[in-house]
C-alpha cells in the first residue's frame, strides 16, 4: 500500500525527503501541491481515487493556537467527510515548514557561516520563511534553501527529527505501516 504525504511547495518535498528516515521511506511518495487550495484538493483525490492513506502537512501561517486547531479541523473535516476507512493525518508546521531550521540556532549559525542577530531570530517565529530567505541571501555558505538542505549532515538530520512537525509524521507513517503489515499477516 502506498502512503502519500501531501505538503504545500517543491522545498518542503526535499526536506522532508532528507529528514525522514529510510526505514519509513517504504511505499512512500511525497507530492507538493502548491499552496493551500491545492493541498487540500490534491488530499482529496488521493483519498478518493486511490484509497490510500494520507498525511498533510500544512503550514499554520500562524502561531495563534486557535487559528492553528482551525486551520486543521478545517481540513480534517474536509478530508475525513470522505475517508471513510482510510487513514488521514493533517499536521500543522507552525508557522510554516521552514521554522525547523530555527529549533537549533547553533546548527543554522554553522550552515549559514554566521551569527544571524536576535533580531532576525525574533522575527523568524512568526514568519520563519522570509527570514530564512533573508539569512541565506546573506551567507557567503548558501545560494538558496536547497543547498541548505542538501547541506545537512546526518547529525543535523536526527537535530531536525526532533521537531513536533517531523515527530507527528514519523508517529503516523509508523502506524499506518504497522497496521498494513498486521492486516497483510493476517490474509
Amino acid at each position: 500500500m502506498k502512503i502519500y504525504i501531501v505538503c504545500e511547495g517543491r522545498t518542503d518535498v526535499q526536506l522532508l525527503k532528507t529528514v525522514l528516515p529510510l526505514e519509513l521511506m517504504k511505499n512512500i511518495e511525497i507530492v507538493a501541491a502548491g499552496g493551500l487550495y491545492a493541498l487540500k484538493s490534491l488530499a482529496l483525490s488521493l483519498i478518493v481515487r486511490r484509497q490510500s492513506p494520507v498525511a498533510v502537512i500544512v503550514d499554520s501561517d500562524s502561531v495563534v493556537p486557535e487559528q492553528i486547531q482551525q486551520r486543521v479541523k478545517d481540513i480534517e473535516e474536509l478530508l475525513s467527510s470522505l475517508a471513510a476507512n482510510t487513514p488521514v493525518k493533517v499536521i500543522p508546521a507552525v508557522p510554516t515548514l521552514e521554522g525547523i531550521f530555527f529549533h537549533d540556532v547553533s546548527l543554522l549559525t554553522r550552515l549559514l557561516g554566521y551569527i544571524p542577530t536576535p533580531n532576525l531570530l525574533n522575527q523568524s517565529i512568526y514568519q520563519p520563511g522570509q527570514v530564512l530567505d533573508q539569512l541565506i541571501s546573506q551567507s557567503k555558505n548558501l545560494k538558496n534553501l536547497t543547498q541548505l538542505i542538501d547541506n545537512l549532515t546526518e547529525q543535523d538530520i536526527e537535530t531536525l527529527r526532533e521537531f513536533t512537525v517531523i515527530q507527528e509524521l514519523m508517529e503516523f507513517l509508523q502506524s499506518v505501516q504497522v497496521a498494513d503489515e498486521v492486516l497483510e499477516r493476517s490474509l
